[in-house]
Order: C-alpha cells, then structure tokens, then sequence
C-alpha cells in the first residue's frame, strides 16, 4: 500500500539570522506523491517491510527504518546545487511478501519513469527485489549489481526472505534471458556456509571479503570493481547496513562480528559516483533496526551516510 509523506517527521533548527545560507533540510525538503510528475530531483522513499527478516529468522524492526531516519535528516545543513530534495512517501508491507514486492516495485518504477533519482530506506534486505524488479522493467536491459553485504543472500527457499533477493534476481534474469551480474563487497566468512560460496561461484558472482574490504586495499578494490563494471551500461547500488562492524553499529537485522568501516564504504561510493556518473540508476539502503537502536546512535550513523550519498548524486548524477 502506497501512502504520501508523513511532513511531520521533518523538523529540526531555524536560523532566520543566516536567510537563505542558513537553511536545513527540513525547510528545503519537498514533498511528491504518484504519479510523481514534478521536476526530476532526488527521491527519498521507504519499503516498510521486514516480512523477509522474519521468515529469515532475524530480528524484526527494519520495518521502521524509513520513519526513523528520515527523523534524523531533518537538521541537516542544505548545501544541494543542482538537484531538489524530497520525500517520496512510502509503500508499507504486508504478510503477503511477494505481492508486497511487486507492490513497491511498481511504485519505485513510476519514480524511475519520471528521471528521479530514487534513494530507497528499506525494510530488510527482501527490498533487493522489488529495487531490482523496479529497474529491470523500466529499462529492459542487463543491470549491473553492486551490493555492500556481510551475506551473500542467495539462498533458495520456497518463499521469498531477506535471504533470498539475490537469488530471486538470478532466476528472473535467467527466465528473461538477461545477464546476472552480481558483485557482493563485504562477505563475512563466518556468516556463509560453502554451499552459499558454491551457489556464488556457480553463478559467477564477483565478491571481496571483509578481511579485505579496507582502505589498505583501495586502490585494488577499485580495480576490481572496474574489472565488473567492464561494459556495463546501468548499475544497481544496495546496502545492508548488517555489512557495518557491529561496534559501529549494532542495530541491525543481524549485527557483524567483523564487518566493514563506514570509511571505505564512503570512499568506495566515492570513486563509483565519480567515475560511472550517470550509469547507477538507484540506490537503496536495507536491515536498519531503529528497534535496537539505543540513543538513536545508529540512526545518526546511517542517516548521515545517506547525506553523504545525496551528496555524491547531487554533484555526479545528471
């Protein structure tokens, strides 16, 4: 079910001495509804779903996530240059899990239509799906995938589950004849067993583990996401934010004992931005648990990643 923003979760300071230089983004924000027909911007929109987390046996909250930080955006300083701001509302979820899917993914694709720019706060990581779903039919070509993840969540299951999404996407890309590209940055070792691994190989999914995904190997991760994106003309970002070392951030569907810095996520956003410009076409970010989130500390966190990431679009996505 689609329902329009909530503006009462934009608040924050008013500096009326400072005019115009001194605006936040909860003065600047706007706010679009379907058919999303105004001038194209960046869309903040939210998957309320954790239906996935739960069949996955995490634990449950992720849902909440899109209130949440968005909350925790409103006092932002505004430095956007070229694009405008808003809030996009949200698709909430219900027990049905694959309509739920198709739901969000029919509204994320009237976003798409309209050269907006989506910026997705999931929900579990059974948002993949509908992101991906989304994309595939608006552009009815191969897309490239990017995800920042401690899982590789190919599993195969009867029903759809935070696990599953990437393995879904594989076999909808088989059934229409499209090429699976798949690159997972962050894979915990410990968290997948060597039938996940082969499941990956066998598909031929590109993949760094943790112990390797740090600002000592940059430049070569920059080389192998290179290497990925050879020839690839749209490309699909997401990140679980479960991929965060746990004393980072713990308020997560299923917390790291190892994990990634938010410090080479940034730089490894960076450099894609910078380079591949125009061709990432979404982004969204999965497996916040406002639930486990004591002092809102995680939510400063992920919020401010997301400020980072409005930023990098609103400099290099034309």
């Amino acid at each position: 079910m689609y329902k329009e923003a909530n503006e009462d979760l934009w608040s924050g300071r008013v500096d009326k001495e400072d005019k115009e230089l001194g605006k936040r983004w909860h003065e600047k924000i706007q706010f679009i509804k379907e058919p999303f027909e105004k001038k194209k911007g960046i869309c903040l929109f939210s998957f309320d779903c954790d239906v996935g987390v739960k069949r996955n046996k995490g634990r449950v909250g992720a849902s909440k996530a899109g209130d949440a930080l968005k909350k925790a955006m409103g006092n932002f300083a505004y430095h956007l240059e070229n694009k405008i701001l808003y809030d996009a509302g949200k698709v909430i979820a219900n027990e049905d899990l694959e309509k739920s899917q198709k739901n969000y993914a029919k509204t994320l694709k009237k976003i798409l239509k309209n050269k907006h720019f989506p910026l997705v706060l999931g929900g579990g990581h059974e948002t993949a799906y509908g992101s991906f779903l989304a994309l595939h039919k608006h552009l009815k070509e191969d897309i490239a995938i990017i995800n920042f993840d401690a899982h590789f969540d190919l599993r195969v299951n009867v029903e759809a589950t935070s696990g599953t999404p990437f393995a879904q996407i594989a076999a909808l890309c088989k059934k229409e004849k499209r090429k699976f590209s798949y690159m997972c940055l962050g894979v915990s070792k410990a968290s997948n067993t060597k039938a996940l691994y082969k499941k990956a190989n066998d598909l031929n999914v590109v993949y760094i583990e943790d112990t390797q995904m740090n600002l000592l190997y940059l430049e070569q991760i920059k080389k192998d996401i290179d290497r990925f994106l050879q020839k690839q003309e749209h490309i699909y970002i997401t990140i679980d934010t479960d991929v965060f070392s746990a004393y980072i951030l713990e308020a997560v569907s299923a917390p790291a004992s190892r994990g990634i810095s938010l410090e080479i996520t940034y730089e490894v956003l960076k450099y894609c931005f910078e380079k591949y410009k125009s061709r990432i076409k979404l982004l969204d970010i999965t497996e916040f648990n406002p639930s486990f989130d004591e002092k809102t500390i995680g939510a400063k966190i992920i919020s401010r990643l997301v400020f980072d990431i409005v930023h990098l679009i609103d400099e290099h996505i034309r």
